[in-house]
């Protein structure tokens, strides 16, 4: 009798409190209030893209809505929810002022900026930035999202293939430099040809299907992040050993996410990350095949020579018995 009352205690603790020993007290409590926050910010999201939707725009939820207006300021939800930013609220970065409509007048300047939330790493990227011709030739014009779509961008680890990473991010930069209509939005002078200014490239655009515009137009880095300070033709990398090399760089700037990750098992191969996609000459050659080359290039020549030898020995052989 004594052993069993510490379990009836138990036991009345347990069905008078609630008291689990499976899980600390709160826990519960606190997954069921995360999941109904996010099911919150998806119910206000979904009130936006009911406009904000090429499904908006073809059927209007309301009859008093300003569709030219509304047409350039369509997202996609697939994409959003893809994004970066896609388990946000619209209205965290949007403000609540957006919440009502009609959106209330000055609503757009209620809008946050980038670096209200990426704080440090923000701070630092601005201050990059702001050396870049970019900045220093149009300050007014140009800001994050000048470049960085906030309701499209991925993260190499959303994407999963340095093909797909090199698509977005070198979109990003093709949207003005290979567009005369958005090039004359920042400048009155003729947008130079790509191809013309890249010439001294091999094959240029081959290179800009395997490689970003940023691994040779900003600063290399210690790896922890990508620089965006932008560097003009007079400074970007021109040193073609940079990249196709055994020490490549591009181990540390366009595969830095793929080579933390080991994708691929090396095998022997230098640079086994970028080898997972592409072929690159110098900085993805197998260690141990240019070994066994050089072991047969050093047999050959040691065969060279001892046939030589033979050779001569042998005739002086016969020129002895004549």
């Amino acid at each position: 009798m004594k052993i069993a009352r510490p379990a009836a205690i138990a036991a009345i603790l347990i069905a008078i409190l609630g008291w689990s020993p499976s899980a600390p007290a709160g826990e519960g409590a606190s997954a069921t209030s995360a999941n109904g926050e996010e099911q919150q910010d998806r119910d206000s999201n979904a009130q936006c893209l009911a406009c904000h939707s090429e499904a908006g725009l073809a059927n209007p939820p309301r009859p008093d809505m300003h569709l030219e207006g509304l047409a350039n300021h369509l997202i996609s939800a697939e994409r959003f929810e893809k994004s970066v930013h896609g388990e946000e609220a619209c209205k965290d970065c949007h403000g609540e002022s957006y919440v009502k409509y009609p959106h209330e007048a000055n609503s757009r300047y209620q809008i946050k900026m980038c670096p209200e939330c990426h704080k440090s790493a923000g701070r630092k990227k601005l201050a990059e930035f702001q050396q870049t011709l970019h900045y220093k030739n149009h300050p007014h014009n140009f800001s994050c999202v000048s470049c960085h779509n906030p309701h499209t961008l991925q993260k190499a680890k959303q994407l999963g293939s340095a093909k797909k990473l090199i698509a977005q991010d070198n979109g990003m930069c093709l949207d003005c430099h290979d567009s005369d209509q958005r090039f004359a939005q920042f400048t009155t002078r003729a947008r130079p040809n790509l191809v013309e200014v890249h010439k001294w490239q091999p094959n240029p655009e081959l290179h800009w299907k395997s490689v970003r515009c940023i691994d040779c137009h900003t600063p290399a880095t210690d790896g922890s992040g990508t620089s965006h300070l932008i560097l003009g033709k007079d400074k970007a990398e021109r040193d073609c050993v940079a990249c196709h090399s055994a020490t490549s760089s591009l181990r540390t700037r366009l595969y830095r996410y793929f080579a933390a990750q080991g994708q691929i098992e090396e095998a022997g191969f230098l640079n086994g990350a970028v080898l997972s996609e592409a072929y690159v000459v110098g900085a993805t050659r197998n260690a141990l095949l240019d070994k066994a080359t050089w072991v047969i290039t050093a047999l050959l020549l040691a065969g060279l020579a001892v046939h030589g030898l033979l050779r001569v020995v042998a005739g002086r052989l016969r020129k002895g018995r004549k």
